[in-house]
Parts: structure tokens; sequence; C-alpha cells
């Protein structure tokens, strides 16, 4: 089936390049099957996927990009196919969280109502990993992160995942009536930040790190640390550790993020495997990286890095979406240092048969980065829309056609006009350029 993104183009070709590629490659990886539209990761069969090729492990990326897609049916089914027919267990993956932010893009709440029980069921089987001290433990390759430094135990992913679960379960409850359950997800999901913060937050490297069962709190920074971020579960105070990020000795490398601090002894340690997660750049992480980032930024008042130091990131995770021809290619992992990815040339030199599984791997997000940071539109469930751009160190961008609402809506930036935004191509908002540049519109 044919699929439709909001256009964007930008004064930066590379980034136009790319966020076109990022869209033809969405395309590759949507399927029409008996159980409705899925999306796969890999686009070749792989023997650990699940029914129709799916792995539910970059599924919170799929629905993050998919949610800006003109056609809200592909999202609707994607859903419907986790809580009835697919594997949501398989990986750590927050379901109800990522229906939540589906719905605050599209303002239509119907797949959360319909799927409600089910999306209560799926987190409550979660149960099974959850310790008596009320933490949730996981395997880091159960993460998808297999072979990181710090391990499994009490993990920032699962635990994080299942506070942003617990909050919107809270919220689709209420919205049904039932203010019982609504206060019981709730008062979960709080106790539950609590334990994050103090239990997983590392004070003599100011991060927030993996708690192993036997070996107790970890030291080693990667890049899971910031994951509390997205969910806003992080305490005053505890930022920091978001200069890291631009620290070539800690994470910032050539040709990306490192998963994990190259200072550490461990840092790169090898291992007769293909997928490490214990320094190679991952766009997994750098997604989930880029979008604390934003949630960071728009939530602090004086952060310690901002719009610039994001487009600075962004544009070099925009900058690696190639292949070593130039080509536009994303892949599994890459080398921080030299840019070649990494996966591929270990199983290329082994002469394995699936050395090519990691063509244009959908194991990420992009678009998204692209809507919500560059065009800063803040998505949300009430009638307020925000837009607040970090993009606006480039010359120009402009987003059309944005779907949002039930509404249309152009982002246009211009360094000397300002940002212009159109509403179903006819009311415009206009904030000129400046230090804060913010409109916030009423929608009907």
């Amino acid at each position: 089936m044919n699929i439709h993104f909001p256009k964007f183009t930008s004064s930066d070709n590379e980034l136009n390049v790319t966020y076109n590629y990022r869209c033809e490659l969405y395309q590759r990886h949507v399927k029409e099957t008996p159980d409705g539209c899925v999306v796969t990761e890999f686009l070749p069969n792989v023997g650990w996927a699940g029914k129709h090729n799916t792995i539910n492990c970059p599924a919170m990326h799929h629905i993050r990009d998919g949610r800006w897609l003109h056609e809200t049916n592909v999202m609707t089914d994607y859903i419907k196919f986790w809580c009835t027919e697919g594997s949501p267990r398989s990986y750590s993956f927050p379901l109800s969280d990522s229906t939540s932010e589906l719905e605050k893009v599209t303002g239509d709440n119907r797949v959360s109502d319909e799927m409600y029980s089910n999306l209560v069921k799926i987190y409550y089987a979660w149960d099974d990993h959850k310790k008596p001290n009320g933490m949730f433990t996981q395997l880091c390759d159960r993460d998808g992160m297999e072979y990181s430094i710090s391990g499994d135990g009490f993990r920032t992913t699962l635990n994080s995942y299942m506070y942003a679960d617990g909050l919107a379960l809270a919220k689709f409850a209420k919205r049904k009536g039932d203010d019982q359950a609504a206060q019981k997800f709730e008062s979960e999901a709080r106790t539950l930040c609590d334990k994050i913060n103090t239990e997983l937050w590392n004070d003599d490297i100011g991060m927030y790190v993996t708690r192993s069962e036997k070996n107790g709190i970890q030291n080693v920074r990667e890049l899971v640390g910031y994951i509390p971020w997205i969910y806003g579960i992080p305490t005053e105070g505890r930022d920091a550790c978001f200069g890291n990020l631009l620290d070539e000795n800690c994470f910032l490398a050539k040709y990306g993020l490192r998963t994990a601090d190259a200072s550490h002894p461990e840092y790169n340690k090898h291992f007769n495997h293909e997928c490490l997660w214990n320094g190679p750049v991952w766009p997994f992480a750098t997604a989930q990286t880029l979008t604390a980032v934003i949630e960071y930024i728009n939530s602090t008042e004086h952060p310690v890095i901002g719009a610039n130091d994001f487009m600075k990131l962004l544009l070099q995770y925009a900058y690696s979406h190639r292949d070593t021809d130039g080509t536009p290619w994303l892949d599994e992992n890459m080398d921080p240092d030299t840019g070649i990815w990494l996966a591929r040339e270990i199983m290329r030199k082994a002469k394995r048969s699936d050395s090519e599984r990691g063509q244009h791997y959908n194991h990420s997000s992009f678009i998204d980065l692209v809507m919500t940071g560059v065009c800063g539109i803040r998505p949300s469930d009430g009638n307020i829309l925000v837009i607040r751009p970090l993009g606006t160190s480039l010359d120009s961008f402009k987003a059309e056609d944005v779907r949002y609402h039930g509404h249309s809506i152009d982002v246009c930036w211009d360094k000397d006009e300002g940002l212009t935004v159109t509403l179903d191509g006819d009311k415009a908002y206009f904030c000129k350029a400046g230090d804060n540049v913010k409109l916030e519109i009423e929608l009907e």
C-alpha cells in the first residue's frame, strides 16, 4: 500500500535526503496482512521474528514515526495487532504509552477505548518480571541491547516503560469513567517513579544506571540512562549528565553517539557476536536519546544543552544514514570512529548467508524527531497546539500538510522572517525570530 508522511524540506540538503529516505524506508516495511497492517523491523524474514515477520523490540519507534502518517489506519491496525495477535512481550515495549502517543497526534481515542482490556492484561502480565521491591528486572538481550556493559537487572528501560504505561492506562481509565482503576494505575506509576529515582540513580557518576540483582548499582554511563527523561521521571538537579552527550571522551564520536562511555574499561570489549551494545552507535539508542533531549529542553527553564546542541546531534544522526559510497542507507550498528556498518561487516567477513539482513533496517525513529524536535510540534491530548521549534539554527525549514487532531498544518521557519504556522490552509499564525520562538494555537 502507498503511505504518505508530511513533506519536509530545509536549507540542509543532507537532512532533506535523510528525511525522504526514512519515509521511503518506512514504506518498505508496512505490510498488509490478514490481521491488518503491520510494520516490520527486517525486510528479509528472520528466525526470531513472530507472526508476519514482526518483532516488538522497535515497535515504540515504529509508532512514534507512524503517528505522522496520513493513513491513520496503519497505526490503528498495528496497535490492535500487538494487542491481539502479536507477541508484545518478547522484548521490552511500552505498548500503552505508545498508544497514548499515537492518539496525541491523531486526536482519536477509539483504539485505546477498544483495546483497553487487552492493554490492561498485557500491562499486568509484566508482573512476572516484578520483584518484591516493586521494580522490574530485564535481561539486556530482551531490551534488544545484548552485551551491554551494565548487563541484566533493574534497568532504566522496562522500569521507565512500565511507569509510562501505568500513566497511560490511568488516562484511559479516567476517560472510561473508572476512577478507581485510574487511581490504582496512577499510584503504581508514582511508586515506581520514586523507586527509579532512588534505586537507579548513581550519584558517583551522575547518571541513571542499571542495578544488578547480584552486584548492586553499576558504574557505567550508557545512553539508556537518558530514557527516564522521555517520560518526565527525573527529579530536579540531575541534568548535568546531558553535557556528556557533547563530550568526545564519553558519548560523542565522529559518526554518532556511542552507546557506552568511551572512558569505561569495558568499552568496546570484544565478544564473538555482531550485535554489541558496549560502545557501537545504534540508531535505536540515538533516537531514544534525542527524544529524551527534546523532552528535557522543553521541560527545563535553563537546560544544560539547548536547541543548537540538539540540532548538532540530530544532523550528525541524519548524516550517518549513508553507506560507504554515500548512498542513503540504514543498517544495524555502526563503528563510532569509522562509520562502517559493523554487523554487516562482521557477518561479511565470516561469509554468513544473512550478512545483508540489515538493509534499510527499521529499528529506530527519525521522522518523529523532525516533527517534534526540528519543527517543534508538541503532541498533546488538549486542544492547544504548542509549536516550539528546536531547528531555528537552520536558515529555513518547512513541514507541509502535517495531520494533527483532524487538521492540516504547515510549519514554516525562516531565520530572517520568523515562524509561520498555517492551519487548514487559511488561518496563519506568526512569531518573530528570536531567542524563544513559540506559538500556542487553540484548535476548534
